[in-house]
């Protein structure tokens, strides 16, 4: 076997941590597209169909085979195919790749199809392989955590830059295709009928919450993706920490939207911006002359949240006494309203969120050690900008998309240079700051190319008071020599060849010196 499961599985591991490629505008448009294919409702076979064209269209994906498992009968069933008629494409569990796939859950890549047996077995008419040569990419689906199938993607060997590009990009895709998978047979097991306008709007709404709008592909996202996956199956509370801006609400929604309890309310409290002397009222609600002005029965975000989600944000700013009371509801699962004398009974699920270092607010005695308990069944840490700066680049161009479009403003893209002033910057307001600081160089901006004097002064001199770097003649010519490549390569759009014309230079040497710098050509265009 030229290429073996364990060879595959390790340079899809290896690709993880060099996350340019995954991050390619182009892959970042196609898994937008897909995204939205899979949301938008109309059965399993459409969804994929509309997915796989995506694919085809953006990444040359030609053919897409997706087939489900069941482990326990040890049985892979073909669930749907794109560019292949299904009765050339016969999986098994166990064997062939995809079979090998569904059974380990890690990827395999095939770099030349005609050369792997393994891959060969699976096929029944060798005549559509005949012409040209096709590369094979075969990654696990999952749904709940568990696998449940595989997704394998066939291609022209010429479109491939970077094999881990592709698979970063197909796990997104096999993950969206876990949870519509999922949709589905929560669908067929309870025998829902077709949404109504105001389910399929809200249903849009939810949409805006899956992972593939969670931008990020460097080791510490994947980390926080595989963590809201495991406790979104799950009624336990958890306790998201991070420092501010880092997207805590965004992980919120996430967990909620991809619940079972993803079709009632999802209900915010603010605790820092609730005053003690309204914290009751606002949580339990109030009966009718409970207090001076209160002139009708309100309920509280408890009854508001029944069957959801209360999404207590700043849980760390409470005070001592209103600390007590939250304990007690999430103790007995009951609560009174104020003024009033009925005992409510609650089905919610808690998620907290809190940027202070909270065993040390317990060490200190400002906040409860019984309640903290209560709240951190479940953690997870969401990591600062600064800790993952591979996502930098992904993030800054899908803001420039967004704020580009609200603004009304026709700018392509972002300078190499202003890039590379946004990743040596420190970010001590996290993504929050990366947002306002690209929403402000969109609004200034009076050309077609966000450039350094664009941006805001205080990242242009904290830049430039860094301390200068020593470095040779050589060091400084290659520093140069990669701008210049890299800044052809963006205006080129990823075209080789004209980017050499535009450097006076032959394409054999930008494509050289382009593997010479890591440059991969591919994630420039689009």
């Amino acid at each position: 076997m030229r290429t073996s499961t364990l060879e595959s599985a390790a340079r899809a591991r290896a690709s993880y941590e060099n996350p340019q490629a995954a991050a390619a505008p182009e892959h970042l448009l196609a898994l937008a597209e897909v995204g939205k294919e899979l949301t938008a409702g109309g059965g399993i076979a459409h969804s994929f169909d509309r997915a796989m064209r995506v694919l085809d269209r953006r990444l040359a994906v030609r053919r897409c085979v997706l087939c489900t498992s069941d482990p326990e009968r040890r049985v892979l069933e073909l669930e749907a195919a794109y560019g292949l008629p299904a009765e050339h494409f016969r999986p098994r569990f166990g064997t062939g790749v995809a079979g090998r796939v569904a059974e380990s859950g890690r990827p395999i890549i095939v770099p030349t199809l005609r050369h792997e047996p393994m891959a060969l077995a699976e096929l029944t008419d060798g005549s559509l392989w005949a012409e040209g040569a096709w590369s094979l990419v075969s990654v696990p689906v999952t749904m709940a955590g568990r696998h449940v199938g595989s997704l394998s993607a066939y291609f022209p060997r010429s479109s491939v830059d970077d094999f881990g590009g592709r698979v970063g990009v197909l796990e997104i895709v096999a993950s969206l295709l876990g949870q519509a998978l999922r949709a589905a047979r929560l669908e067929r097991a309870t025998g829902a009928d077709e949404p109504t306008t105001d389910e399929a709007r809200q249903r849009s709404q939810r949409s805006l919450f899956e992972y593939a709008n969670m931008i990020g592909t460097s080791s510490a996202m994947r980390q926080v993706y595989e963590q809201i996956g495991q406790v979104a199956r799950t009624n336990a509370t958890a306790l998201i920490r991070g420092e501010s801006g880092t997207g805590k609400e965004l992980v919120a929604h996430a967990i909620h939207n991809n619940s079972m309890r993803a079709r009632q309310p999802f209900v915010k409290v603010n605790c820092a911006a609730l005053p003690e002397t309204l914290f009751e009222s606002e949580l339990f609600g109030h009966e009718r002359g409970a207090f001076t002005g209160a002139h009708a029965r309100r309920k509280g975000r408890f009854e508001l949240a029944q069957g959801g989600t209360l999404f207590l944000d700043e849980i760390g700013e409470l005070t001592p006494t209103t600390q007590a009371k939250l304990l007690r509801v999430l103790q007995s699962r009951e609560f009174e309203r104020l003024g009033g004398s009925e005992t409510l009974r609650t089905d919610v699920r808690i998620i907290a969120a809190t940027n202070k270092d909270m065993e040390r607010a317990v060490a200190s005695g400002s906040f409860r050690e019984d309640l903290y308990y209560r709240l951190n069944v479940f953690s997870i840490g969401l990591p600062p900008l600064l800790d993952r700066r591979a996502d930098l680049p992904a993030l800054a161009e899908y803001f420039l998309s967004k704020y580009a479009t609200e603004h009304r403003r026709k700018i392509a893209r972002i300078s190499s240079g202003a890039l590379e002033l946004l990743s040596q910057y420190a970010w001590p307001g996290n993504v929050r700051e990366l947002e306002n600081v690209i929403e402000r160089a969109v609004v200034v901006c009076d050309g077609f190319v966000i450039q350094e004097h664009h941006l805001p002064e205080p990242i242009r001199a904290q830049v430039r008071d860094q301390p200068a770097e020593r470095m040779t003649l050589a060091d400084a010519v290659a520093r140069l020599e990669r701008q210049m490549i890299e800044e052809a390569l963006r205006q080129a759009r990823g075209n080789c060849a004209r980017a050499a014309r535009a450097l006076g230079t032959t394409e054999r040497i930008v494509r050289y010196k382009a593997g010479k710098y890591g440059l991969d050509s591919g994630r420039y265009r689009g």
